[in-house]
């Protein structure tokens, strides 16, 4: 059965997998029950941290740097 909100699975559990990375202390089943939705994710994670939920939004979805565009940028 798909998410809610339309999201496919592999996307869902990439986010999930992406706010538990970057915010280990994360209630995981609070972040499970999200499916997905980043907007939900945020709420959690606006818990958790101080920062503006903006900022979380950005960097919950910052695209990810492959090892040879980070040779590229950082030498």
């Amino acid at each position: 059965m798909p998410p809610p909100n339309g999201i496919d699975r592999s996307r869902a559990a990439w986010l999930e997998q992406r706010a538990m990375a970057l915010w280990p202390r994360l209630d995981r089943r609070k972040v499970r029950r999200c499916a997905g939705d980043t907007r939900c994710i945020v709420r959690v994670v606006s818990r958790r941290t101080t920062l503006p939920a903006d900022a979380i939004w950005r960097i919950l979805l910052l695209p990810s740097v492959s090892e040879d565009e980070g040779r590229t940028w950082f030498g």
